[in-house]
């Protein structure tokens, strides 16, 4: 088996997918956590300045999805045939552009930048949800399985999607109101986060440090 190293900050964030990822394969890993102080002396040295970072054997490479769908492939978290795989990808894809799209929010709401989070809430985040998570509803309900891909058993799209939705429940104001005009994807993240070895991930991981 490969050793695998994998990098990123003391947070959940894009770490947690193939972390989670990884608890599921049951595959060893050394997980290093990276101190946001450390990171301007570290950036240069990763392949393309930013983290998360993968090393398989000493070969490294960046890009959380990239990373994600790899690990999906080699660990077979990415669907039954090449179609599934590509849809799972998609969507997956789908929950990047969401998350890139909340950033101007989730940068002040986590003490990154200044500004109103309240106001950024309500002109950013709410916005790009209601664009968004109608299509993860809309795969939902043409899928049998309650997995996003309609695959007998979860894919990376899943992980994604669940870790980010996970996160997402510990940062927004009002929790409760998150996820409550989308039943599916209610239903999809109570699933998801039913697993025992995703549950036992979000129950003894350390707390995350932004700073």
């Amino acid at each position: 088996m490969p050793s695998y190293k994998f990098t990123y900050f003391n947070t959940s964030g894009r770490g947690d997918p193939i972390r989670i990822l990884f608890a599921l394969a049951d595959v060893p890993f050394e997980d290093v956590r990276v101190p946001i102080k450390e990171w301007p002396a570290l950036k240069p040295k990763t392949p393309l300045g930013t983290l998360p970072v993968l090393s398989v054997d000493g070969v490294e490479f960046g890009q959380t999805q990239a990373i994600l769908r790899y690990l999906a492939r080699e660990f077979g978290f990415a669907g039954p045939d090449t179609l599934s795989s590509a849809i799972a990808d998609s969507l997956a894809d789908q929950m990047a552009d969401f998350m890139a799209a909340i950033f101007p929010w989730h940068g002040v709401n986590v003490g990154f930048v200044p500004g109103d989070k309240a106001e950024l809430y309500k002109t950013v985040f709410l916005p790009a949800r209601d664009k968004h998570f109608p299509l993860f509803e809309k795969a939902l309900s043409k899928s049998s399985s309650g997995w996003l891909a309609a695959t007998p058993s979860l894919t990376h799209a899943d992980i994604f999607v669940g870790c980010v939705i996970e996160m997402l429940l510990r940062l927004v104001p009002e929790p409760p109101t998150l996820l409550v005009d989308f039943p599916l994807l209610a239903r999809h993240q109570a699933k998801f986060t039913s697993i025992a070895k995703v549950a036992e991930h979000i129950a003894n991981r350390p707390k995350d440090l932004w700073f």
